[in-house]
């Protein structure tokens, strides 16, 4: 990923303000310029559309994913301690940043922008990967049931990602970090092998 300019993390800053208060149908370059007082110019010179910003959004996410990633794989703990460590940091990132869980699961935003849509195929693709393996992994090791890996990284996936949009629809009402804790306890007790629970 290239290296961004201050102007361009402060433009980012503006836009992720926008959809986290106001969602993404919102978000226009003209609210963008107004919000950091800059021209509607002076932002086209840091970032061609609207399309692009969102991208850089994209690959700031991206970036962290990679970096999760990188941690996960090296560390010496079990499939189970790995699955459990993405999915609960999936839930730290959304926590924090409601604005990114608006971007990376607003599907209207990507309906019209093949390049966009693409790019966050890419990232979930990692996330896939990833698990996959893990699953994989943690099956060898008799930590994690013998059920087929696609459909237990899609029991973790889809309740990951029904848990965020009951939190992003519901106003952010509950504390999204406990809710996963807990979710993650009865995922745990559904794919655990017995007497393989994590800490």
């Amino acid at each position: 990923m290239k290296e961004i300019t201050g102007r361009q993390r402060q433009i980012i800053a503006a836009a992720l303000e926008i959809v986290a208060e106001r969602g993404p149908e919102a978000l226009t370059i003209k609210g963008i310029a107004g919000r950091v007082g800059f021209s509607d110019a002076a932002v086209y010179r840091h970032f061609r559309s609207k399309s692009e910003i969102l991208s850089t959004v994209v690959d700031l996410f991206a970036a962290g994913s990679e970096r999760l990633l990188a941690e996960i794989r090296g560390c010496g703990c079990s499939g189970l301690e790995k699955v459990k460590l993405f999915f609960l940091d999936r839930c730290r990132v959304f926590a924090s940043d409601r604005a990114m869980a608006t971007v990376m699961f607003a599907e209207s935003l990507f309906q019209h922008d093949p390049a966009l849509a693409a790019r966050i195929h890419q990232v979930l693709q990692g996330h896939r990967r990833l698990l996959l393996e893990t699953l994989r992994a943690g099956q060898r090791q008799g930590t994690i049931r013998r059920l087929p890996p696609e459909h237990l990284f899609t029991m973790i996936m889809g309740a990951l990602r029904l848990l965020v949009l009951q939190w992003h629809i519901g106003g952010r009402a509950f504390d999204l970090m406990r809710s996963g804790g807990k979710l993650w306890g009865s995922l745990e007790t559904a794919i655990a092998m017995p007497g393989s629970k994590t800490k």
